[in-house]
């Protein structure tokens, strides 16, 4: 029996306090389902949800990696399909569907998305899905504060620079998340609010967006209405406490979470976001120019006498740092690095 497989994400949103899961229509078949589609030999499953996502219904995603499930069915008697599906969440509203496959896409409220999925497998994963989502913290909190945190702290983040977008925010949450919960007794909602506002300073400029984005969050009336004050001062001077050229420790494991998070120290990632900074705030520069730019950043944060501290023994960046410091040994190596990531957004720039 010849073997297919597919991958997909089931995409979720908040829209007036309430869970919403983008829904497709597909033609071919005349089902409702989710976003999904075969797997291309050079692709991790992660890549083509994200890819065929996009090719369905223009939506860029983040991808939860490790909240998955797989379904298994019989097509025709003749084939034998396995379809990986990720939770993922949308990065921007623009739907425009795939005209030769799609006939509608939809945002359903999370409690009519069962009634409408056409096949038991994909009832399945839905299940699935929401049964290990609902083990977050995220699916546990109030969704009015979840909602508001989403609908009007998140976009905000569309104004700023490429390397601090939505998709930073949703990693140094995640990141956050996977750190606190190798440490005992902490407030886990504090800590998933901290990651929303820490880098919301940058509205102000960049040089103390870690002073103004504390002060932005001690002066939201709904954060108030959910957290005591000293709760409020907590992460207030996490914010304050993050940023990597301060020389001074956190003063709270709170502020050490978030610096550690907000580092991520993964060699390709931290070239990548360097090169979109450079991109936003340094438009004139030439090639050459921006190269040299990141290359010196690149040392001056990270090299062997960079100002860049590690607050706590995560191995995940203990690890990255090194992995970076080597890296840096090949000066070559890392230039065209660069180069690749300052011709990807090149491109990008003169197709917009």
């Amino acid at each position: 029996m010849k073997k297919e497989k597919s991958c997909g994400s089931i995409i979720y949103r908040y829209k007036n306090n309430k869970r919403q899961f983008l829904l497709i229509h597909q033609l071919q078949g005349d089902f409702i389902g989710f976003p999904k589609g075969h797997i291309e030999a050079h692709e991790t499953e992660y890549e083509t949800a994200i890819r065929e996502t996009k090719e369905e219904t223009n939506i860029d995603v983040f991808v939860f990696e490790d909240i998955k499930t797989r379904i298994n069915y019989i097509i025709d008697g003749e084939i034998d399909k396995e379809v990986v599906f990720f939770l993922a969440t949308s990065l921007n509203d623009t739907i425009i569907k795939q005209e030769t496959e799609i006939k509608e896409i939809m945002w359903i409220d999370e409690h009519d998305v069962l009634n409408l999925l056409t096949h038991q497998t994909t009832q399945k994963a839905f299940k699935n899905i929401v049964n290990q989502f609902n083990q977050t913290i995220e699916y546990q909190m109030d969704i009015k504060l979840i909602s508001y945190l989403y609908e009007k702290i998140l976009p905000i983040y569309k104004s700023f620079d490429k390397a601090h977008q939505l998709d930073h925010i949703h990693q140094v949450l995640k990141t956050s998340l996977e750190i606190a919960n190798t440490i005992e007794n902490l407030r886990l909602d504090l800590v998933y609010t901290i990651a929303f506002y820490h880098d919301i300073g940058n509205l102000y400029g960049r040089e103390n967006h870690h002073i103004t984005g504390g002060q932005y969050l001690e002066k939201d009336e709904f954060l108030k209405t959910y957290f005591s004050a000293v709760d409020i001062k907590i992460m207030k001077e996490a914010i304050e406490d993050h940023r990597a050229s301060n020389d001074e420790e956190p003063r709270t494991i709170y502020g050490k979470i978030i610096a550690e998070a907000d580092r991520e120290i993964i060699p390709e990632k931290i070239i990548k976001r360097t090169v979109q900074f450079g991109f936003s705030h340094y438009p004139n520069l030439t090639k050459a120019e921006h190269i040299e730019r990141a290359l010196e950043h690149i040392h001056q944060k990270y090299g062997e006498n960079g100002y860049l501290k590690l607050w706590l023994d995560s191995k995940k960046n203990v690890d990255g740092l090194k992995k970076l410091r080597s890296l840096l040994l090949e000066e070559d190596k890392v230039r065209k690095i660069i180069e690749k990531y300052y011709k990807e957004y090149e491109k990008m720039q003169k197709t917009y």
